[in-house]
């Protein structure tokens, strides 16, 4: 398997987007096609506070969860190479996150429209920001609110209505291979 050179200064390659737009089943099968690590920001501070995050929602704000993932988050951005790593749906509203992305990684917007995501949305009860509230309408608004700094990523792929494997294979199209 051919190792990859970004075309950006970065070591990583980081995928943003909402929740149910398939940052970590894209990227666990995209790190195995291209030989690097995965690391999933939401399982990391699952392990990190022995829950999951549903769980700690519960007795937490969200506050406190922002804080524990900007921790998280920066220690795996700046301590690994050749990884790919799926930031948690709102992990990219955070400055410092977004900084750290953006001047030393190689960033994915993985764009999907409203009605893909409230339907694979729909489907999960594992989504404590959508808990108790309508799907369609709190999806709109994050995305209102979300989009103009997922629009800073270098590579922006709509995975709208798309197989995995075609839209992993339009990311490994965007990557040069040394």
């Amino acid at each position: 398997m051919s190792k990859i050179s970004l075309t950006h200064k970065g070591n990583n390659i980081v995928l943003v987007g909402h929740m149910g737009s398939g940052k970590t089943s894209i990227g666990r099968n995209l790190s195995k096609k291209i030989n690097y690590k995965f690391i999933d920001i939401d399982e990391e501070i699952e392990k990190e506070v022995k829950m999951t995050i549903s769980d700690f929602f519960i007795n937490n704000r969200e506050k406190e969860f922002r804080s524990l993932e900007e921790k998280i988050a920066t220690k795996i951005l700046m301590n690994n190479k050749e990884s790919i790593v799926a930031l948690g749906g709102g992990s990219f509203e955070n400055k410092r996150i977004r900084d750290i992305v953006l001047n030393e990684n190689f960033s994915i917007w993985l764009k999907c429209d409203l009605k893909t995501l409230v339907y694979r949305c729909n489907n999960r009860n594992t989504r404590p920001l959508l808990k108790d509230k309508n799907i369609r309408s709190e999806i709109s608004k994050l995305d209102k609110y979300r989009k103009k700094n997922y629009m800073k990523s270098n590579l922006i792929i709509d995975v709208s209505r798309k197989t995995r494997s075609s839209i992993i294979q339009e990311i490994i199209g965007y990557l040069k291979y040394e």
